[in-house]
């Protein structure tokens, strides 16, 4: 399926648009009509359809879509800037509402991740997710909410959930999506080692925190591990963690990143990450934390992201027609775990358990 020509269109688009750099083959151009239809679906079900428009700019005028298309693509992508400004207000406004009471979350992903992108407004942003060090402060957080009316309702993972003028909001009190239970002491001292090195940048004038640069790297691949146990990942996040690597990769110690991923069980996943990373993502073999491994082939991996979709809503192989849902979830969690077993044993056997316990109990 990676071997069809609108595939092949598909991600030297993304790799131009991600990379702000030529096309590196045109061997796929030009499409049909049909083609660019199923590559526009495509690029929305993946959440890269503003980093693919960007790479579509990089077209000459005789291979470019057809003019209706490059306008719906258009109007797509201005609604996506127009997302991540209003994004960045209610951002601002958490910040200032939350430090008045000397509540200080520290921001994952999403615009925290935007800022590495050549273009941060064309990247589909979705939620917010605050983390909060301390339990105190995560329920501090809640009380102040439910002062104001705004309840929260617990979720999987030890976290919580609710709405802020219809945005979605996520409050966490664990950083990372490791499920090893026999590793949270080497967690916690891993981000007490990391505290004085967190990032902070300014959003509508509002000072916002960001894990270190190193936190940051193990916090987005465990979480993209994570959605591979369970239903499946979007192309848009192989892009995060690739743009996270080539903006930080100054910033972090690679032998204590490699030590990290070792001592988490997890360094065979990562080297099919950044195996996926470099031959589809397009990041440079440079900009990785360390050498990349040659010793086996990620196509699998990459296989099943693409079919899946993001967070496997468009899984065809597990859809009822009109439905909407994720269908089959016993079937998925046990096809899961077959295949990263052998990459990561702990997080394969100790996700489902852990995922179900934290669903039962808000700590």
């Amino acid at each position: 399926m990676l071997e069809d020509k609108v595939a092949k269109a598909f991600f030297t688009l993304l790799r131009a648009g991600l990379w702000n750099r030529s096309i590196d083959s045109i061997d796929c151009f030009p499409l049909s009509k049909a083609d660019w239809d199923t590559l526009f679906r495509i690029s929305v079900q993946q959440t890269v359809e503003g980093i693919v428009f960007d790479g579509i700019q990089m077209l000459s005028s005789d291979i470019l879509p057809p003019r209706e298309m490059h306008i719906k693509w258009l109007v797509r992508v201005e609604k996506i800037e127009q997302r991540n400004r209003w994004m960045n207000d209610i951002l601002a406004e958490q910040v200032a509402f939350f430090s008045k009471e000397s509540i200080q979350p520290i921001l994952l992903k999403g615009q925290g991740l935007a800022i590495c992108y050549e273009n941060p407004g064309r990247r589909v942003c979705g939620d917010i997710d605050w983390y909060f060090r301390t339990t105190d402060e995560f329920y501090k957080a809640d009380k102040l909410l439910a002062k104001y009316g705004i309840v929260t309702e617990a979720t999987a993972g030890y976290s919580s959930f609710y709405l802020w003028r219809d945005c979605e909001i996520d409050h966490h009190q664990k950083l990372f999506d490791i499920h090893n239970p026999f590793l949270s002491g080497y967690l916690q001292n891993l981000q007490q080692r990391e505290k004085n090195l967190s990032v902070r940048i300014s959003i509508q004038k509002e000072g916002i925190i960001l894990p270190s640069p190193l936190l940051q790297m193990l916090q987005v691949n465990a979480h993209i591990l994570k959605h591979l146990l369970s239903f499946g990942i979007g192309i848009r996040q192989l892009c995060d963690a690739a743009r996270l690597y080539k903006t930080y990769h100054s910033h972090i110690d690679s032998t204590v990143l490699k030590a990290v991923y070792t001592k988490l069980k997890i360094i065979k996943w990562i080297e099919l990450l950044h195996e996926v990373l470099v031959k589809y993502i397009g990041i440079s073999e440079e900009d990785l934390p360390f050498p990349l491994e040659r010793n086996q082939s990620a196509d699998w991996m990459m296989e099943e992201i693409w079919k899946s979709g993001n967070f496997g809503f468009h899984d065809e192989r597990y859809q009822q027609e009109n439905s909407g849902k994720r269908e089959g979830t016993k079937r998925r969690l046990w096809s899961s775990f077959i295949k990263y077993v052998p990459y990561a044993p702990m997080e394969a056997l100790s996700f489902p358990l852990v995922h179900f316990y934290s669903g039962l109990v808000k700590k």
